[in-house]
């Protein structure tokens, strides 16, 4: 009785050891933005971890200190070795960030537009606009007519990477500027707040 007591005990531990068993991977970021390897994160195994967002500062992959107060979302969506590869998934700025681009006796014009580019990526878009002084509706519904136009025409001629690219560099932010500037003067600060990968083409889903 008692040898058969021991032996479950002992089945008892290996499968408890089992269950602590714990995979460590290093997350990859995508090859456009440079490939570089990140931190460690820890999983129970590798298909626990598809499809897990993953976070850190932009300035940690580029080592811009003006890119410190924006961080970027990249989605694990394979595991080869220890290696967990990643897709670009959304990009934003801290809320404190945000929070201290808003002035007293101006406005905050909040545009935000479903894009997709010309390979089929759709994405979610958040602008924000800080204008100089208070404005009227009329004037802020004319900056988001302006502002919805441009993202329409970039996402549609650009492919996936060149968008992403465009997006996190500031590129488009620098047109959002011009464009808003037509119908009243604006602050620093102006731009893409926040990016969210909505969906992607079947064709590139189906491979993942």
């Amino acid at each position: 009785m008692a040898l058969l007591g021991d032996a479950k005990m002992v089945r008892r531990r290996i499968r408890t050891i089992k269950r602590k068993r714990k995979l460590y991977l290093t997350v990859q970021a995508p090859e456009i933005l440079g490939g570089m390897m990140l931190n460690e994160i820890i999983a129970t195994s590798k298909e626990s971890v598809i499809g897990r967002t993953y976070e850190t500062l932009l300035a940690d992959i580029t080592g811009d200190i003006n890119h410190q107060f924006k961080k970027i979302r990249f989605k694990i969506v394979d595991v080869k070795d220890s290696v967990a590869k990643t897709i670009y998934f959304g990009h934003e700025y801290f809320r404190e960030y945000e929070k201290s681009l808003i002035m007293r006796g101006t406005s905050y014009v909040e545009a935000i537009r479903d894009v997709t580019t010309k390979d089929g990526y759709k994405y979610r878009i958040r602008v924000g606009v800080y204008t100089t002084k208070r404005i009227n509706n009329s004037r802020k519904k004319a900056i988001r007519r302006l502002v919805f136009s441009l993202l329409d025409k970039w996402a549609s001629r650009s492919d996936n990477e060149t968008f992403i690219k465009d997006m996190i560099f500031g590129k488009i932010d620098e047109e959002i500027k011009k464009v808003a500037r037509k119908v009243y003067p604006i602050r620093e600060g102006t731009g893409i707040m926040k990016v969210k990968l909505i969906s992607m083409p079947e064709t590139i889903q189906s491979k993942q």
